[in-house]
């Protein structure tokens, strides 16, 4: 059977645009400026200007309830029961073992127990280590990584996100639906 590693924030779970929601807030209610700089970044950190302390503190903060209140991303409860009957799912995420746990318990809910590695921050040794077949992230760097070391990744592109033109090893979706297809069409057997 075929091996999907799964990214979480952005991926399965609406969390990256929760993020930035209280991103702007804090910038209003605690910073009492506009601190964005790069509004292009994917990662909400590199966006605004802002100390190692701020980050940390809005981190701290923010992060359990930001996780807590995360929905999925539409269609990923739906389409994820589906896959798991005919893929091995594994989680590969840069979160930590605590603020996984928030996903691990929501993924239960729906009926899925899948395998997470947490504090990943170098994925693609965990992808070689699992002989993982496909990824899907949102982050383009991520994926390219795959590709270049021949795992085929699908890049969940968000709307802060660049374009990437698709490619034998890199294939660019904005949904659930969109992964449903790709794999139920064009997903290969060992």
């Amino acid at each position: 059977m075929q091996k999907i590693a799964l990214d979480l924030d952005g991926v399965i779970f609406d969390s990256e645009n929760l993020y930035r929601v209280y991103t702007e807030m804090y910038d209003v209610d605690v910073m009492k400026k506009d601190s964005l700089i790069d509004n292009e970044q994917r990662i909400y950190q590199n966006r605004y200007n802002r100390s190692n302390e701020d980050k940390i503190k809005f981190y701290d903060k923010y992060a359990p309830i930001v996780l807590s209140t995360a929905n999925f991303m539409a269609g990923a409860d739906i389409v994820l029961p589906k896959l798991s009957k005919l893929f091995d799912l594994v989680i590969i995420t840069s979160r930590n073992k605590e603020t996984a746990q928030y996903a691990v318990n929501k993924l239960k809910k729906i009926g899925l127990n899948i395998e997470v590695f947490s504090d990943e921050q170098q994925k693609i040794n965990r992808l070689k280590t699992e002989d993982c077949d496909y990824i899907i992230d949102d982050d383009i760097n991520i994926c390219m990584n795959a590709a270049s070391n021949g795992i085929k990744a699908l890049y969940f592109k968000n709307a802060a996100a660049r374009e990437i033109i698709s490619t034998d090893y890199i294939t660019t979706v904005n949904n659930w639906g969109e992964i449903y297809k790709f794999f139920m069409l064009y997903g290969e057997e060992k």
